[in-house]
């Protein structure tokens, strides 16, 4: 693969050059149909006309000077800035038919670590040759696991996945009970879509052929038992406690975001959280560290039940259960399950469950499985599709805001995140090609980007027909060759730990785009 370095800038004057590139600068329509109606996950994400119609857009790209730099065969880059601009946008496109080049996401070293994207993209490879290309940060997760005096948030040790994502051929958390945003990286191609997830745990009994048919819901992956964030992954999930008014109506912040409460009656400023006292959650052997011991968090009080442990092998088999969890080795290719609660009716109580159907010598059977439920709405849809997680071609990386779908900006200018902040997004042009674009300041240290629907704007002015935001704030990384390009908001410039990374690999094709 060549791995050539070229410079082009222009010698007019920036404004000119503004000028000429704001009339290149069109929204591209889909002009031919993207091949991925051959792949599994395919629900067309683009939708194709006769001819490119040319439709100008105006985003900040207008004001700032492309400089470009051809990384390799199949992988380009674009900075845009200029003296006048507080910003700078940093865009990588990549293209499998152009060169030998993935496009693949990873959670690093493991699951349950929390590690900087580019420690992250250095567990890609096993040689300095065949490392990432360009990469950048990924979907969302659990920050923080306290507040401080003054209600900021302290920085979480183990990587907790706000939803469900795909990694390592396991499905990582769970998805909220209506689906969620993401993005679905296959056969080095992204699909735009939202997602659900059905986890399930099956008793076979002590001896084979000793099946008692129980099987009950897994409702979460690596995450602490009783306290969900984001969403709602069950329907017994529940809001926590928020502040009242006199009329007993909820106080809302000058966002209008309702004062959400933790057990301490603390207003809690880092998210939306729910709680289940009943749960079961599985712990996969590539957490990478000792299950967690109870009352972690105090947003939540069901975080604090003893509940039950299980650990279980390779093979299925349950090898120990304790009537308190927290510290357990996970068993190489193996898992633990942590059950709290006791007392609910029927399946709800997971503690109970796992006494019930657990016992040492059972075997427990895991199924997992993703369904690409589209973005229609119609009850009657029938077109939802199935994922198979375990295939090595499929990685689902978690998002919040869809910023744009089939040509059109859909982030909302009012009531989304309207702060300025630094942005991460990932997109695709009518061509398949993956576009991963971060918006941040020029001066280190400083916390300044965009709003979210100047990040759609700028998603498509690039040319991008679906993109997503992915995570941001101190979060927002990229990485070109090992090496962090961009000015990170983060204290003393740190580059922030974070839960995934998305990446141009070496090695391996997509499909070709055909007409």
């Amino acid at each position: 693969m060549a791995n050539t370095s070229s410079i082009t800038r222009g010698s007019a004057p920036a404004d000119a050059i503004g000028r000429r590139n704001r009339a290149q600068r069109v929204r591209r329509v889909a002009a031919l149909p993207v091949a991925l109606a051959t792949l599994v996950l395919t629900q067309s994400a683009a939708t194709a006309t006769a001819t490119p119609t040319p439709d100008p857009v105006t985003s900040i790209l207008d004001d700032l000077t492309p400089h470009h730099l051809v990384v390799a065969d199949g992988v380009e880059r674009t900075t845009y800035s200029a003296d006048s601009s507080p910003l700078v946008v940093r865009v990588a496109v990549i293209d499998p038919d152009k060169g030998a080049v993935s496009v693949r996401s990873t959670v690093g070293a493991a699951v349950g670590v929390k590690e900087a994207t580019t420690r992250m993209l250095d567990t890609v490879g096993t040689t300095v040759a065949g490392k990432p290309h360009v990469g950048v940060n990924g979907g969302y997760s659990v920050a923080y696991k306290d507040q401080d005096a003054d209600g900021h948030g302290i920085q979480e040790e183990r990587s907790i996945p706000m939803v469900a994502s795909v990694q390592e051929d396991v499905v990582q958390g769970a998805s909220c009970t209506s689906g969620q945003n993401a993005v679905v990286l296959q056969h080095n191609r992204p699909h735009f879509t939202r997602i659900t997830t059905t986890l399930q745990i099956t008793s076979l009994g002590p001896a084979a052929g000793d099946a008692d048919d129980a099987t009950r819901t897994v409702d979460g992956v690596n995450r602490y038992p009783g306290w969900i964030p984001f969403c709602r992954q069950g329907t017994d999930d529940r809001n926590l406690p928020f502040l009242k008014d006199a009329d007993g109506q909820p106080v809302r912040d000058a966002a209008g975001k309702i004062q959400y409460v933790d057990e301490k009656g603390r207003v809690i400023k880092n998210g939306t959280y729910y709680e289940d006292d009943g749960e079961i959650v599985v712990f996969t052997s590539g957490y990478g560290q000792r299950t967690p011991y109870p009352d972690h968090t105090p947003f939540v009080r069901a975080d604090n039940a003893e509940g039950v442990e299980v650990a279980v092998d390779a093979e299925g088999y349950v090898i120990s259960k304790t009537a308190k969890r927290g510290g357990t080795a996970i068993p190489a290719n193996g898992m633990v399950l942590q059950g709290i609660g006791s007392t609910q009716s029927g399946d709800e109580a997971g503690a109970k469950w796992l006494d019930d159907h657990a016992k040492v010598g059972t075997k427990l059977v895991r199924t997992q499985q993703v369904t690409d439920i589209g973005f229609n709405t119609d009850p009657a849809d029938d077109e939802d599709l199935a994922l198979d997680p375990a295939h090595p071609s499929v990685d689902v990386v978690n998002g919040t805001h869809l910023l744009m779908r089939d040509n059109e900006v859909v982030a909302p200018e009012e009531g989304g995140n309207e702060k300025p902040d630094p942005r991460t997004a990932i997109g695709t042009d009518a061509s398949g090609r993956t576009l991963l674009v971060v918006v941040t300041s020029k001066t280190e240290g400083e916390r300044l980007g965009v709003p979210i629907h100047d990040l759609a704007k700028i998603m498509q002015d690039l040319g991008a027909v679906d993109a997503l935001n992915l995570d941001g704030g101190g979060s927002t990384t990229f990485v070109v060759d090992g090496q962090v390009k961009n000015v990170v908001s983060d204290p003393g410039g740190v580059e922030r730990p974070v839960y995934d990374s998305v990446y141009a690999g070496r090695g391996g094709h997509g499909l070709p785009a055909t007409g």
